[in-house]
């Protein structure tokens, strides 16, 4: 079938994609005997959209698995989604509550509302794979997983379990992150901070001044903490007072001393609240400090803070007390300051801290064995990287993590929300806890136990994402396998983990990368991954983050595939991306990428008109013509080029490198020069020719998939139907000095196209060039017809290096020859023309500025940098004057 005028994705993406979903080429074969080369798709939202984040995950990790498919490993990618417990169930909750249910917990209890989620979320998964597919992700479907799968539910009961078994798990009282619109807590790492203007108060409280940003708060207190070196305070240590509040309740503070207290911050002295500070809570614990809660989990004031305060909101029982504490005279000074509010990173509300009864992994306790040892959660996450199992990409990014790690609290891992993998931990009044995969009454241990209501964060499933993905399904159903033989009979467990890379944003580096090497170390004895590739932002044309209120400067991917096709959004993902590195997606970067798959798509098209119905298999190694045997070897340096960019996963590089070589080398170079008659009618020229083509195709196939898939089958593939399944490149290991002569003889083109070029020369016309070779001036001569044709000469001299230059003539030097253009007498006469008209603009424009600097209003007036700028456009302009009566001179 003739190729189109143009690649045209819509008529064929979709249908390509079909072919090697249908021919298996996704499917990875567990029985194999090549290397193992796996990723895990971090699993997008199962009720999600495509948006640029996944993009640009789906783009990387497909040229990664493609790469390696051809380089001949057995590649699996795993795919799958996410419950995302807080969101979803805030969506189905959301949807409800429009449709007139005011309490849909209430009214349909917790078994039908989790019922009802399960059935959305099920409907809505086919979204995200349709948007998967449309980005040519070449994942292994038959391997698709969802977080609330029985068998990774079984993975993560097993896995509570056995941490529960080594007190690593607990349940306890903490200071938690309470979210009242979400009603439930999130994770420190669910948290993000706004700068926001507030106000400080200093309240007089007792004998002391003590400073406060949220006064509410104060009405709770139960200690004063200060610095136990103070001089100011040394008598007060140990005292108790009695606080009476105007309108609020008599408070008994007791003064204690802290190391973390500064002295020279405020006044020295911190109001001890234990129930709404982790800092304050901590205090308590060391001083046996009782707590008081004075906020609720709905956000308002508590009955601990009296009558005429309770039931207020925080905001509104912060304006009610000042103005008391004013009125009392208790209000010692009130001053504006930047705040940082702790808000939110799904309701984008205000979190507050808030004393619960909640369950925790324990990050310090020494029970881990690893490589030998004892060690706490925390010593494992830091030597799987310090040690170099696990490497960072990009580099800078380890400092971060072992800075979070050094700072890592015990993790809070319940949530107070229905949907999501639900404790397994059940009680029973005069027994012990039980927990594990099976219920209590399976367990044999009778009737009337209670399950925990509570369900685990989200963090707790996916951060098991590399493993439990692998272990086979129908073993998880028998409950009487134990975990370690689950592990040991499972063949994609076995043959796939570790994975090799785990490919994600840097932002949630903490959220997610590094609770996957806490619980996979822990659970497996295993590292889940060897490198950890951190892809920067996409952001819009003008370096912001992509939001829907700037439609006219964002990318939707959507839309982008619709409009342009998925090959020309991967290729503008990728292009000059690495590890790290921010990128900025526009309109104009994929009308770029646009005009790349164009040019495939029009030398395909010329070499196949060029090949007829011929079809060389053989390649020859040391080809007559220079420029065949140049052509060759420069595609062996360009795959040996790419090969290492792309084992330190430098794909950015690996794109341009390919990109740079096809457009200048290829197509501007050899296809130009292979018009000439004796490459023309040489034989091997197209073997070389079908050779060269194929390889690029390859080349470019695992950043743009589909219009290389399409021109391989037009062209016949060497050594597969399809080139998914075709070998990556090798280098047939030619000897770059064997052609020095040939490099010499496309620089020389090059040099004379330039030159061409910075004349201003017509296109079109033609010039005598003369070349003084100092190297090579056989081969030169050898590739006349090809200099002739590709520099567009008259007349072309090849002489020694003792010939003088023409004086009239504009020329390139190299250290092999020298090249002398000469134009013809009508572009001599459009280049006059053309210059002194320039000299013409410039003068005039020269006189103005002088005139203005004449002006002694002007200088005396204006801005001295107005002054500066008139005064260097005037040199400048002198300057180019100069430059040009040159030319002109020269002409």
């Amino acid at each position: 079938m003739a190729l189109g005028k143009h690649w045209e994705p819509t008529e064929f993406e979709s249908e390509i994609y079909a072919r090697w979903e249908e021919s298996g080429a996704f499917v990875a074969d567990a029985s194999s005997d090549k290397p193992a080369f796996t990723i895990s798709l971090p699993p997008p939202n199962a009720t999600g959209t495509l948006h640029v984040g996944h993009s640009i995950v789906l783009a990387i990790e497909d040229a990664m698995i493609r790469w390696r498919r051809m380089a001949g490993d057995e590649a699996l990618w795993v795919p799958g989604t996410d419950h995302a417990a807080i969101a979803t169930e805030s969506v189905v909750i959301a949807r409800h509550q429009k449709d007139g249910m005011a309490d849909p917990r209430g009214e349909l209890g917790r078994d039908e509302l989790v019922r009802r989620i399960a059935a959305f979320v099920e409907e809505s998964r086919s979204t995200i794979r349709s948007q998967i597919r449309a980005m040519g992700a070449s994942v292994d479907w038959s391997r698709e997983r969802y977080t609330m799968d029985p068998a990774l539910n079984r993975c993560v009961n097993e896995v509570f379990a056995r941490m529960f078994a080594d007190g690593l798990i607990y349940r306890g009282p903490r200071i938690v992150n309470w979210d009242p619109h979400l009603q439930t807590t999130v994770s420190d790492d669910e948290i993000y901070h706004e700068t926001r203007r507030a106000k400080f108060y200093t309240l007089r409280y007792g004998p002391f001044l003590v400073g406060t940003s949220r006064p509410e708060t104060k009405l709770g207190d139960t200690a004063i903490a200060v610095h136990p070196d103070d001089e100011r305070y040394q008598q007060y240590i140990g005292k108790t007072y009695e606080i009476e509040w105007p309108k609020g309740p008599t408070i008994s503070v007791r003064v204690v001393t802290d190391l973390n207290v500064d002295p020279e911050f405020g006044t020295g002295c911190l109001g001890v609240t234990p129930a709404h500070s982790a800092i304050d809570f901590e205090i308590a614990q060391k001083n046996d400090l009782p707590l008081i809660q004075v906020i609720g989990e709905d956000g308002c004031m508590t009955d601990a803070v009296g009558p005429h305060y309770a039931g207020m909101t925080v905001k509104e029982c912060r304006r009610a007390f000042t103005a008391e504490l004013e009125a009392a005279g208790l209000l010692a000074e009130v001053k504006d300051y930047d705040q940082q509010l702790s808000l939110g990173d799904r309701s984008k509300k205000a979190v507050e801290p808030l004393p619960k009864e909640q369950w925790f992994i324990d990050v310090n306790k020494p029970v881990v064995e690893w490589k030998g040892k004892r060690c706490s959660l925390k010593d494992v996450m830091r030597e799987t990287v310090a040690s170099g199992d696990i490497t960072i990409l990009p580099e800078h990014e380890e400092r971060k993590y072992f800075h979070w790690i050094e700072n890592l609290r015990d993790w809070c891992i319940s949530r107070q929300i229905w949907w999501g993998h639900r404790v397994p931990v059940w009680t029973k009044d005069g027994c012990e806890p039980h927990a594990g995969h099976v219920s209590p009454a399976d367990a044999g241990k009778g009737e009337g136990w209670a399950q925990d209501p509570d369900t685990l964060d989200t963090w707790f499933s996916s951060a098991l994402w590399t493993w439990s993905t692998l272990v086979d399904p129908e073993l998880t159903k028998d409950a009487s396998i134990d975990f370690e033989t689950l592990l040991a009979k499972s063949p994609d467990y076995q043959r796939f983990h570790p994975t090799a890379v785990l490919e994600t944003g840097y932002d949630i580096l903490f959220f997610w990368v590094a609770r996957m090497i806490l619980m996979t170390t822990y659970a497996t004895g295993e590292i889940p991954f060897k490198t950890v590739y951190l892809h920067g932002l996409v952001l819009d044309r003008d370096g912001d983050k992509m939001s829907k209120s700037k439609p006219e400067t964002s990318v939707d991917p959507l839309e982008a595939i619709e409009e342009y096709g998925a090959d020309v959004l991967r290729l503008a993902l990728l292009q000059g991306n690495a590890p790290g590195k921010d990128l900025r997606l526009s309109d104009e970067r994929l009308t770029g990428c646009k005009r790349l798959i164009n040019k495939l798509w029009n030398a395909t098209k010329l070499v196949l008109m060029t090949l007829g119905d011929e079809r060389p298999q053989d390649v020859p190694q040391t080809p007559s013509h220079p420029l065949n045997a140049w052509m060759l070897t420069r595609l062996d340096q360009l795959i040996e080029s790419m090969d290492r960019r792309l084992e330190g996963w430098h794909l950015g590089d690996a794109t341009e490198m390919v990109r740079t070589s096809f457009w200048g080398e290829f197509c501007d170079t050899y296809l130009e020069a292979i018009k000439v008659p004796e490459l023309a009618e040489s034989p091997e020229t197209k073997q070389v020719l079908l050779h060269a083509v194929r390889t690029y195709l390859a080349l470019f196939h695992p950043f743009m998939p589909f219009v290389t898939e399409h021109l391989w089958t037009e062209i016949g593939g060497a050594d597969a139907d399809a080139l998914i399944r075709s070998a990556w490149p090798t280098s047939g290991r030619r000897k770059p000095e064997q052609t020095t002569g040939a490099d010499a003889v496309v620089r020389l083109i090059g040099s004379a196209r330039r030159v061409r070029a910075e004349q201003e020369i017509d296109p079109h016309s033609k010039v005598a060039l003369l070349v003084r070779a100092r190297a090579h001036a056989d081969v030169i001569e050898s590739c006349r017809s090809v200099i002739e044709r590709l520099v567009k000469t008259e007349s072309l001299t090849i002489t020694d290096a003792e010939t003088e230059l023409p004086a009239d003539a504009a020329v390139a030097v190299e250290s092999e020859f020298d090249v002398a253009v000469q134009m013809g007498a009508a572009d001599r006469a459009a280049a006059r023309t053309r210059l002194e008209k320039q000299l013409e603009k410039t003068e005039a424009q020269l006189v103005g500025v002088e005139k203005r600097l004449a002006n002694e209003n002007f200088v005396s007036r204006a801005k001295p940098e107005a002054v500066e700028r008139a005064r260097a456009d005037a040199e400048s302009q002198r300057m180019t004057i100069a430059a040009i009566r040159e030319r002109l001179a020269a002409l």
